[in-house]
This record gives structure tokens, sequence and C-alpha cells, in this order.
């Protein structure tokens, strides 16, 4: 028996001969259950935030320590068109962040010193559990 033609049904996510539809990726995944390496981000002497990378995986991202505010979170876009430029040059997660290990500090992104302690976590998700237990920044002014 041949298959009836398609008809909508008006249910969300119904698209027919369409689907799956997707656009091409422009950005790492900004999550993974792979092992990741992370780095702190330092702007005027106090951690920011956290850089971290996949070495296995097209993962990679920055995540604001917890209290920094609009500080933490505002470098967050100078990070991610860093991570896209990196991702378009072919660099994996890790290597797109060990390019900034000792540049000089952007003003709203801050910087990767070239003395940082590299972590070692098991995934993304410990990545943002190390931010969120961070002290309060504002106490540390």
């Amino acid at each position: 028996m041949p298959e009836p033609p398609w008809e909508p049904t008006g249910r969300p996510g119904d698209f027919g001969p369409l689907g799956p539809w997707t656009l091409e990726r422009t950005e790492y995944l900004g999550r993974t259950d792979a092992p990741v390496r992370c780095l702190p981000v330092v702007l005027r002497g106090h951690v920011i935030g956290y850089l971290w990378g996949s070495e296995t995986e097209d993962a990679a991202g920055y995540v604001s320590r917890a209290g920094t505010g609009a500080v933490g979170f505002d470098a967050g876009g100078p990070w991610l068109r860093r991570f896209r430029e990196a991702r378009d040059a072919g660099l994996s997660g890790w290597e797109a962040v060990q390019l900034w290990i000792g540049e000089p500090a952007d003003p709203r992104a801050g910087a990767i010193p070239a003395d940082a302690a590299e972590l070692a976590l098991p995934d993304s998700a410990a990545a943002r559990r190390l931010a969120r237990s961070a002290d309060d920044y504002a106490r540390r002014r």
C-alpha cells in the first residue's frame, strides 16, 4: 500500500518533508560530557571567569565567576568572538583556549596569565560548578 502524502498537523516541530533541517554550526558546542581543561580569566587582578576546552570534541566556552556581575558577564562577548575565529581556523576547543595564554589583557575580557594553573575537569558542567562555587568577587575588591 503506498504511503499517504504528508499533511501538516500543526504540531510544533512538524516540518514534514523538510525535517530534519539544520543550519551549519559556526561555534563550538557549549557543553560536553568529555573531559575538558580549564584556565582562569583575570581582569585587573581578579579572576572573573574560566575558559574551558575539550581536546577530543568540538566544544569550548567561557563561564563567568560567581559574584562578578556585569564585569564577568560582559567578558563573555569578546571571548565568544575569539572562539568563533579559532573554530573558523580549524582549532580544537582546547587549542583555542591555549591561543590566549600570556597575551595582553583586553580591557573588557581580561586575560589568561602566562603562569595560570591548568585544571583537568571531567566535563563542561564541572567548569560551571567551579565558577558557581567561587567566592564573592565584590568582597575581594
